[in-house]
């Protein structure tokens, strides 16, 4: 697998073209909750802009000026080597799905605790969240260097407080008010 710089915002356009000429290309995106007007909108998010990752074993030099030549396509991140196999296994789980999808969790003594989706299994890689943003950042690694993606979250307290009726005398709660 190896990665190309791109135009940012024309990933789309390139993986399209790709494909049409028979390439297996990539560009993994997530799920994000945004709150606009006091409305929640799920908003798909490319997880590494201007990065487009192509799954071949090896490019052959007539490949690679093919591909460079297309509109919008930057440079190959690394032309003699493919992304190390660790790499490319997590990369291509980020794609089987389509997009990431929102994980959820909760809090526990400052500590955020995933109990599905994606981020459950990089949990250990979570380097900040915001719970009023809805969001984690994760640390990745590409050729080696650390990349940090933004995954959407659901962040509960772990213990539900009880409603306020709920927790009233028995005698109270069957008065019509």
């Amino acid at each position: 697998m190896y990665v190309i710089y791109v135009v940012c915002g024309r990933e789309d356009d390139i993986i399209r073209h790709l494909r049409k000429t028979g390439y297996t290309a990539y560009a993994p995106k997530t799920v994000i909750i945004q709150r606009k007007n006091g409305i929640y909108y799920h908003i798909p998010q490319i997880l590494f802009p201007s990065y487009v990752f192509i799954d071949v074993k090896k490019i052959s030099p007539e490949a690679y000026y093919k591909i460079r030549g297309l509109n919008g396509v930057g440079y190959f991140l690394n032309r003699d080597d493919p992304l190390p196999e660790a790499e490319a296994a997590y990369i291509k789980e980020l794609c089987k799905d389509g997009e990431i999808g929102i994980s959820k969790g909760f809090l526990d003594n400052g500590r955020l605790v995933i109990t599905e989706g994606f981020l459950k299994r990089h949990e250990n890689r979570i380097v900040k969240y915001s719970r009023r943003q809805h969001r984690a950042t994760v640390e990745l690694t590409l050729y080696g260097k650390p990349h940090r993606i933004v995954c959407g979250v659901e962040i509960k307290k772990k213990h539900e407080e009880k409603a306020l009726v709920d927790s009233l005398p028995a005698f109270c709660r069957s008065v019509d008010i």
